[in-house]
């Protein structure tokens, strides 16, 4: 089995090296080479980036690919495996329950059709969980739009099931080994979900590390049919790999997250921001 390796290259490496069949050659030397050379290398950025050796995701009893996704469903071991603990963690709770997954990345990396990112398998698309109009659960094949208030956007007799998609949230921010950088959703079902936990003491507790880690992304559109989950590259000396800048740089300077504010409650207790903003790096798509 290879063992997962990230690598952030910020020297020459061309749109056309990253984009070849093989990007093995544009690796420095040192890459080339045992013990580099059995990894699963994430090379670059989720923008501009590509990826060598990588895992693929296969469906379970707990997990489906969405149709149309299969050729891009190849990430870092460490996001593969952190999306198939998570499905089942979700199952356990609500038993029956499958998380419709969609794009990661395609088996070399590279630019993906219909996405900025997605490039270095280090993102992955997640549907939401529905319920029809009765409350029973759904299964979908494709990814649906939610307003506001948990309503299908475009009419369709769904609705956004708060239960479940607060579980997987829940799940994303206690997982510490994959190292979970970020997860992209519209504003109005950021609002939703942060307030539907934060009237419910078994979640209440939650929300501050869900809070640290759940926006709406910059300059892309809102993502109000699916949750986009990213891994940050991994550190050196961690269990799930190790993260070589060369040369030694950081990563694009970040924008600040949203805070959260709690919906008003009934008795008129004042509102509080529940945590610092934190920052985030990269575009998303």
């Amino acid at each position: 089995m290879s063992r997962p390796l990230c690598i952030t290259l910020l020297f020459a490496l061309s749109a056309p090296a990253l984009a070849s069949a093989d990007p093995t050659p544009s690796l420095p030397a040192r890459f080339r080479q045992a013990p580099y050379s059995l990894m699963s290398l994430s090379i670059g950025y989720p923008n501009a980036g590509s990826q060598v050796r990588a895992k693929r995701l296969r469906k379970s009893a707990e997990l489906s690919i969405k149709a149309g996704s299969e050729p891009n469903s190849y990430g870092h071991p460490s996001l593969v495996l952190m999306l198939q603990r998570t499905a089942r963690q979700v199952a356990r709770r609500a038993p029956g329950s499958v998380m419709l997954v969609g794009d990661l990345s395609s088996k070399d990396g590279g630019r993906l059709a219909g996405h900025t990112s997605h490039q270095s398998g280090r993102d992955a698309d997640i549907g939401f969980y529905v319920t029809d109009l009765k409350g029973k659960r759904v299964l979908l094949d494709k990814f649906v739009a939610f307003d506001a208030a948990g309503r299908a956007s475009d009419g369709s007799p769904y609705l956004f099931d708060d239960f479940r998609n607060w579980l997987l949230l829940q799940a994303l921010a206690r997982d510490d080994r994959a190292g979970l950088s970020h997860v992209f959703v519209a504003a109005k079902l950021r609002k939703r979900l942060l307030d539907w936990a934060q009237a419910r003491p078994a979640f209440r507790k939650y929300v501050p590390a869900v809070v640290g880690i759940l926006k709406q992304p910059d300059n892309a559109l809102p993502h109000d049919d699916h949750f986009h989950v990213r891994i940050a590259c991994p550190r050196r000396g961690a269990v799930r790999g190790e993260c070589v800048l060369d040369p030694p740089h950081s990563e694009p300077r970040a924008t600040r997250f949203a805070s959260y504010v709690p919906s008003p409650r009934r008795s008129g207790a004042p509102l509080r921001a529940l945590v610092k903003p934190r920052k985030e790096r990269e575009t998303t798509r």
